[in-house]
């Protein structure tokens, strides 16, 4: 059936209209507008540029009441239609403020080589503590020491023992150094022990510990509150202090307890002489790396 010129005229009148009550509508916008006046468009160019226009609204209405990342409904999260002029009005897409933030933070997580602790716990910015966790002079001394480390990197590290914040300000001073370019690693020793532990019973690749202690700037969080076995101190903890300690490696330790209390620990059985002297050896590689600070 053939269409009549007039029924073709009709629509395009009617099409005119529509768009004609769209682009009064979208100018009422704030942003539209701002983007109108700064390139001077004149009516010929935002009547080409409706469906870019129609497109950018549609794309940002999901942005407007957007807190963060993992609330974004898009199927490309984190990104955002922008409008741009030149001759006439380009779209392109580009990463919005939280999308941004992923990215970034993205890159410094690649540079965690290794973290069975938690993401959170990596991206803890040191500078973002609250004065309400420094509690106290001790603890605001540990966080001026971490800022000046990671000033001035030292071969020599810190045992920080005492006080619920220490994981978190030796995971803010790694941050920090993740931030600076450096390679880094978390590790919840408990957690590593039982790691290789079920990597001995699955016979799985046993490299687990080749890893941690090659890592260049090391955290072992909760030293000494792993099941102390002699597998666990003389094979395991053992070969990375001793590996670390060759290769001039940094590291960083937290603990509930100070070398006293660790040589107790880290003894099986009080009256061997063989378990007194093997205890003294690990708290001893650990003094080779570490100063010891108490904070309450």
């Amino acid at each position: 059936m053939m269409i009549k010129a007039g029924q073709i005229l009709s629509f395009n009148k009617e099409l005119d209209n529509t768009r004609n009550r769209s682009l009064q509508e979208l100018i009422q916008r704030q942003d539209i507008r701002e983007f109108v006046e700064k390139n001077h468009l004149t009516k010929k160019a935002l009547e080409d540029a409706w469906v870019d226009l129609l497109a950018y609204v549609d794309d940002h209405e999901p942005c407007l009441h957007c807190h963060g990342i993992n609330e974004c409904p898009k199927m490309n999260k984190g990104q955002q239609i922008t409008l741009s002029y030149e001759t006439y009005v380009h779209r392109d897409v580009k990463s919005c403020q939280y999308g941004l933030e992923k990215h970034e933070n993205d890159q410094l997580l690649s540079r965690f080589h290794y973290n069975n602790m938690s993401t959170r716990l990596a991206l803890t910015n040191i500078n973002d503590i609250s004065n309400k966790e420094i509690k106290n002079k001790k603890n605001y001394i540990l966080t001026r020491k971490l800022i000046d480390y990671v000033n001035n990197p030292q071969t020599k590290g810190f045992l920080v023992c005492g006080g619920p914040i220490r994981t978190k300000l030796m995971a803010g001073m790694m941050n920090e150094l993740a931030r600076r370019g450096y390679e880094v690693g978390l590790c919840h020793v408990p957690t590593l022990m039982a790691d290789v532990k079920a990597s001995f019973n699955s016979n799985e690749d046993t490299s687990l510990v080749d890893l941690v202690k090659n890592i260049p700037y090391l955290l072992l969080d909760s030293v000494g509150e792993e099941n102390v076995t002699n597998w666990s101190r003389d094979e395991v903890l053992a070969m990375i202090l001793d590996y670390r300690i060759l290769n001039e490696l940094p590291t960083f330790m937290t603990s509930a307890y100070g070398f006293e209390d660790l040589e107790t620990i880290y003894m099986n059985k009080y009256n061997d002489k063989r378990e007194q002297l093997r205890a003294k050896n690990i708290v001893s590689k650990m003094k080779a790396l570490c100063c010891e600070i108490i904070i309450d």
